[in-house]
């Protein structure tokens, strides 16, 4: 039985994982836009989604293997779940050697220029950044090595939150920087040493102190062996190339086109409040769905559904509330965090947002065909966002500019998880299919009015007109919407044992 303490666990270590990319994402750009301005930000903008396009050498071997690893672990296999570490580690080392020495050949060649429109960075110091990322990023591909090993022993919480913490330390180092002058090249550095070499480190040592009987060092693979992996990893490889192009391909778009720092800036801003959404609703699928799939493993697929079915629900309240706050308080969060609130664009932001709440109550439901090692329908889906995502980008930022460009964005996202609804539906794993969609995306709406009823009306009777004031205008907000709607969608099981412990915190 998938055990409930464990996802919630999941989930705890996730928020807090949020609250640590607030940090990266909100703290952390507003001091480097009033450091360095919107042109060599957006610059090192376009050097990052350069460098993170090699997050695709992962090829979604770590779902696999975390798949095979957990099945090896519920069994109590040793042996077969120290073959599957020993193998993902050897062929992860392969592939992530030969990228970095290509990756050092090119920059040092400075094969590298012509393909970064650079505005008020520098040649040389674009190649060093570039390098520095670009390095920093395979070694937390190589890391993936290790987190799988935890999230397969069921202690997915515990890399959620130590990668949090070294995101925390790379983050706080880097304003530090800032605060003192820094520029890119440090900011990279600080990137390499600390969530790369520093966290990847920290993890091989330490499960080797604590699960010295479950891994062993590199081995190849036997011609077997990748038969088997290469069933599903064709599609499980478009897990991680989906979301890699789907982030980097816009701003690697705007910069082919020569849209100014100031738009590539404004539509980032834009962007990072609207991941933060999704990646809050992501981490619960996710934190969810690693503890629900030894279900699917151990063959009651039943229960996984149903689990499956309640987080879902829960998320899609949670994605229609957050989608609320941004349209609300938008314009007035960039006033203060960056000194600029004409970088808020009202359109880009519904453009953005309109397919998260198109598309949030499929996340659940395909998140447990991943973890329970039935690839096609996850890999349909990021490979028809991979075809549709660049090519409405272009044909959207050519016709029609930034905005063009989002709303290609947003076709593409709607249409890859809509055409997945016929399949989906027709599979025997899930018994009501269409009740739950109509049901999760109704209640996903009606969150999303309802907060942005409440929102209009407590901006309108008291204006934003201080940070303070806004910051207490959240707070009401937040417990008048966001706080009731999720209580109502917990398990009963949790809102029990909450009430529980409340009431006991009250007598004492």
């Amino acid at each position: 039985m998938a055990s409930l303490k464990r996802m919630t666990s999941n989930i705890a270590a996730q928020i807090f994982a949020v609250a640590a990319s607030l940090i990266d994402r909100i703290i952390l750009v507003g001091f480097l836009l009033r450091g360095w301005g919107p042109d060599v930000f957006s610059d090192y903008s376009v050097i990052q989604s350069a460098s993170t396009l090699l997050l695709i050498a992962e090829l979604g071997i770590q779902i696999y293997f975390q798949n095979v690893q957990q099945a090896a672990f519920v069994a109590r296999d040793k042996a077969a779940f120290r073959r599957a570490a020993a193998i993902h580690l050897g062929v992860i080392l392969t592939i992530v050697g030969a990228l970095a020495a290509i990756l050092s050949a090119l920059t040092l060649m400075g094969a590298t220029d012509g393909w970064l429109h650079l505005n008020q960075i520098d040649a040389r110091t674009g190649r060093i950044v570039l390098w520095l990322l670009g390095i920093g990023n395979l070694l937390t591909v190589v890391r993936s090595t290790t987190t799988s090993i935890y999230s397969a022993m069921g202690n997915f919480a515990f890399t959620v939150v130590m990668t949090a913490v070294a995101l925390i330390v790379t983050t706080l180092a880097s304003i530090l920087a800032v605060l003192l002058g820094a520029g890119p090249t440090t900011l990279a550095a600080l990137y390499l040493v600390v969530s790369g070499a520093g966290s990847l480190i920290y993890f091989r040592f330490d499960i080797a102190r604590r699960f010295p009987d479950w891994v062993s060092g590199p081995a190849a693979p036997t011609l077997t062996e990748l038969r088997a992996a290469g069933v599903h990893l064709k599609w499980f490889s478009l897990q991680i190339i989906g979301p890699t192009v789907w982030l980097q391909a816009p701003v690697l778009v705007f910069d082919a086109f020569d849209v100014s720092g100031r738009d590539i800036t404004s539509f980032l801003l834009i962007r990072t409040m609207v991941n933060q959404i999704r990646q809050a609703f992501q981490f619960a699928t996710i934190g969810a769905g690693i503890e629900i799939a030894p279900l699917a493993h151990s063959g009651d697929r039943a229960g996984a559904w149903r689990l499956s079915a309640r987080v879902g629900l829960m998320t899609t309240v949670l994605c229609g509330v957050m989608v609320a706050a941004v349209l609300i308080f938008g314009e007035d969060v960039t006033r203060y965090w960056v000194g600029d609130a004409t970088l808020f664009s009202e359109p880009i932001s519904i453009a953005l947002l309109a397919p998260l709440l198109a598309v949030v109550f499929l996340q659940q439901p395909v998140a447990l065909l991943q973890y329970a090692n039935m690839s096609l329908a996850p890999g349909l889906q990021r490979l028809l966002q991979i075809v549709l995502g660049p090519l409405l980008c272009i044909a959207g930022q050519r016709f029609y500019g930034v905005t063009g460009l989002v709303i290609g964005l947003a076709i593409s996202e709607v249409v890859a998880n809509w055409a997945l609804l016929p399949l989906l539906a027709g599979m025997k794993m899930f018994p009501g299919f269409v009740r739950y969609c109509l049901s999760s995306a109704g209640a996903g709406l009606a969150a999303a009015a309802a907060s942005l009823a409440v929102g209009w009306g407590l901006l309108h009777a008291y204006p934003a007109s201080s940070l303070f004031a806004l910051a207490v205008k959240m707070a009401v907000w937040t417990l008048l919407t966001l706080v009731p709607m999720m209580w109502v969608t917990l398990p009963e099981q949790v809102r029990r044992s909450l009430w529980r412990r409340l009431h006991a915190l009250a007598k004492t």
